[in-house]
Parts: C-alpha cells; structure tokens; sequence
C-alpha cells in the first residue's frame, strides 16, 4: 500500500527496498527555498539493525501489509516464547532473537498482539500499561530528592524500573509500555 511521507506515523511497518522496517522516530526539516525533508530513525524488524532513512516530501513510500491477532503469551521454556492465539487456540513459538525487544517486559497469561507478515510473525504489540508485583526495591529515605522521589525495583519477571519512594515490596504497580516509566 502506497503512503506519503507526511502520513507515515510511529510504529508504521514500511517495505524498503525489500526490508521491513518499523519507524520509532520521525523528524521534520524546512530549509528556506528548498522542500521540507522526513527523516525516519527506523528499526530493521528481520535482523534489528538501526537506519535512519531521509526523503523529500513528495516521495511516496511503501507501507507493509501488516495483520494483528489477539493472543495471550502463555510461558517461555528456554529461548522460545509460547503464545496462544485468542481466536483459534493455535499454538505459535517464537524464539527470543525474534521478539528480543519485548521480552524483558512479558508475563504469564498477557494480552498481547502479534504482528503477522505473509503468515510469518514478525513482533510483539505489548498492552499500554501492564500490571506488575514489586519482588524487591530498597527502602525510601524521606527527604531523598537526588532521584526525584525514586528508586529502582525489580518486578516478579525480572524488569527493573524506576518506582516512587512509598512503593513497597509485594505492591502492584502499573508500567507504562511507551516509556518505561510507572504510570
């Protein structure tokens, strides 16, 4: 499906030059006389190398044909994830190498998206926040401000985020999935 550059959004999927490559970060540039120019910072979703792709305005790109399905990420034995898709119940076993991105971030019985291109997956759409337990963080100092009221924890699947000073062990703490921080 054909797209202009000006339509192209955060996580949109392009074909360039027979690579899928999903866009995290897109700037904007105007010169004087000359036309504006896109800059796309963009991931390889095949082999994960960085590229940032720069193009004129009046460039029209190649978007990919990328389905979602509903799935539930069940349990990870070793380096392969198994997930169940939600509509049909069909297994899929994805290696770690192929979601590498998401996996610091997954739990049992998540709700979660997989992305499909031509009847392969090529990713994992994490929920916008998820729930998680606090296993361990050290004790707040009131009046300790060098962190701006925060300090590390580390959740029940191993993530390690930034938690406000009255957070305790075994309390549940929303994260969200955009920036890593507690919600």
């Amino acid at each position: 499906m054909k797209i202009s550059c000006s339509d192209v959004k955060r996580g949109t999927i392009l074909n360039v030059e027979w690579k899928l490559m999903k866009v995290l970060d897109i700037s904007h540039t105007h010169t004087g006389r000359g036309g504006a120019t896109y800059t796309f910072k963009s991931k390889n979703i095949i082999d994960w190398g960085n590229l940032n792709l720069t193009y004129k305005s009046t460039v029209t790109l190649q978007q990919a044909e990328v389905a979602t399905q509903n799935a539930l990420f069940l349990y990870q034995a070793g380096d392969n994830f198994t997930f169940m898709l939600n509509d049909t119940s069909e297994m899929m076993e994805l290696e770690k190498s192929d979601i590498e991105d998401v996996v610091p971030y997954l739990k049992e019985n998540l709700d979660c998206f997989l992305m499909i291109h031509e009847e392969n997956v090529i990713g994992v759409i994490l929920p916008s926040t998820i729930e998680y337990t606090v296993a361990q963080t050290v004790p707040g100092v009131k009046g300790d401000r060098s962190n701006a009221g925060k300090k590390p924890a580390t959740m029940d699947n191993g993530l390690e985020v930034q938690v406000p000073l009255h957070v305790e062990e075994w309390a549940t703490v929303r994260v969200n999935t955009s920036t890593w921080e507690t919600a």
